[in-house]
C-alpha cells in the first residue's frame, strides 16, 4: 500500500447499526474513492487506446467451471416455446471474447457480475469486475499490463513475480507438481487442515485446499505479487506452456494475502475448449451440481478464429478495498446482498 501521505489510506471506515437497513453499508468517503477509482481505470485504459465496451449481463450460455455456480433465471422466449434456463454472467469473459472475433483489438469492461452463494469478507453475489483483452499480447505483456493497473490504481511498487510450484516450496516445502495425492494428503494432515485422506481423491482438491489456507496467506504482503504458471488441471481458459504441458500460462494477482486477478494467456483451440468443458461438467455432475450447456456462441467464434491474445479480470471491489483499508466488501459496496 501506499504511505499515509496518500489521502485514500487516512479513511476511516465504519458500518451503520442493523437497525437502519435502508442505509448504505459503505460511507460516504468510501464511496467517492470508489468513483475515483473507476476514473483512474478507465482514464489507464483510454490512454492506451482501449474501447470500453458493454455486453450482456444476461445470456443464455455461461462460462463452465466447476468451482463456479452461476444464478440462473427462467426466461421465455419465442423459440424455446416455453421457459428455458438463462444464466446472469459470472465474467464478460465469453462475450468480450466474441467481440475480438468481430475484429475489435483493445477492448476493457466495468460491471455487475454474479455468482451464486459467494457471501463472505471478501464476496457478495453480485459484485464489480474489470476486464481487458488485447490481441497480440503474451503473456510477458499480460503480466506487465496488470503489473502498471495495479501501479496506477494502488500506487504500488512493480509486482514481485513467482511461480505456482515456486510459491508453494517457498511456503510449505513442497514439491508440488511432482507430489502425488498422498504426499498432498499426508502435508494437508500434518498442517490440521483435514482429518484423514479420505476427505478427496482428487489431486485438484488437495492442491486448492493447501495453496488457499497454507499457501495465499503468504502472498504479497509488502509487494503485489503475480502468481504464474498454474497446473494445467487448473488452466480453465488458458493455453499451455510450450516449454512444459504440465503448467498453463495462466496467472493470478495477490496483494496482503487477497486475490485480486486472474488473467490468462488466451487458449484459441476448440476442441481443447470443448473436452475441458466435457471435464468441468463431469466434476460438477460428481460434486452434485448441475451440469451447464457445452456448446456456446464462444465456441461458435473460436470454430471461426479467434485472435491470439491476453486477458485478465481484475476484482474492482477489492481494489476499494485495499485503498480504503477496509475489513469486509460490504464496508466498499452501498447495497449488499443483504440490503439488495
Amino acid at each position: 500500500m501506499a504511505q499515509s501521505s496518500n489521502p485514500r489510506t487516512e479513511i476511516a471506515v465504519s458500518r451503520p447499526g442493523s437497525t437502519d437497513l435502508f442505509r448504505s453499508t459503505a460511507t460516504i468517503e468510501c464511496l467517492e474513492v470508489r468513483a475515483q477509482l473507476l476514473k483512474e481505470l478507465r482514464a489507464f485504459f483510454d490512454e492506451l487506446g482501449f474501447t470500453e465496451v458493454q455486453t450482456p449481463v444476461l445470456s443464455r450460455h455461461t462460462v463452465i467451471d466447476r468451482h463456479i455456480d452461476p444464478i440462473m433465471v427462467a426466461m421465455e422466449t419465442s423459440e424455446s416455446n416455453g421457459t428455458s434456463d438463462w444464466y446472469l454472467q459470472s465474467s464478460p469473459e465469453a462475450t468480450m471474447k466474441r467481440l475480438l472475433a468481430c475484429g475489435m483489438k483493445k477492448i476493457y469492461q466495468v460491471g455487475p457480475v454474479f455468482r451464486a452463494g459467494e457471501i463472505g469478507r471478501l464476496h457478495n453475489p453480485e459484485f464489480t469486475l474489470a476486464e481487458w483483452y488485447r490481441v497480440d499480447d503474451d503473456l510477458e505483456a499480460g503480466l506487465q499490463l496488470l503489473d502498471d493497473l495495479t501501479r496506477t490504481l494502488l500506487e504500488t511498487p512493480s509486482c514481485v513475480r513467482i511461480r505456482f510450484a515456486d510459491a508453494f516450496q517457498s511456503a510449505i516445502d513442497l514439491d508440488v507438481m511432482n507430489a502425488s495425492i498422498s504426499d498432498l494428503a499426508h502435508r494437508a494432515i500434518e498442517l490440521n487442515l483435514v482429518d484423514a485422506m479420505h476427505w478427496s481423491d482428487d489431486w485438484d482438491d488437495w492442491v486448492n485446499l493447501l495453496f488457499s489456507i497454507v499457501v495465499q496467506p503468504t502472498l504479497g504482503h509488502a509487494t503485489p505479487t503475480l502468481v504464474t504458471h498454474f497446473p494445467a488441471s487448473q488452466a480453465a481458459l488458458a493455453k499451455l506452456a510450450k516449454e512444459d504441458n504440465r503448467l498453463a500460462e495462466r496467472f493470478e494477482l495477490f496483494y496482503q494475502g487477497i486475490e485480486l486477478a486472474n488473467g490468462y494467456h488466451e487458449l484459441l483451440d476448440p476442441t481443447v475448449l470443448r473436452e475441458r468443458n466435457r471435464k468441468a461438467n463431469f466434476d460438477r455432475v460428481r460434486d452434485g451440481k448441475n451440469a451447464l450447456p457445452e456448446e456456446s456462441f464462444l465456441l461458435d467464434a473460436m470454430d471461426s478464429g479467434l485472435p491470439a491474445s491476453t486477458g485478465c479480470a481484475l476484482g474492482f471491489d477489492r481494489v476499494v478495498m485495499l485503498a480504503c483499508r477496509a475489513k469486509h466488501i460490504h464496508d466498499v459496496i452501498a447495497f449488499p446482498s443483504d440490503r439488495a
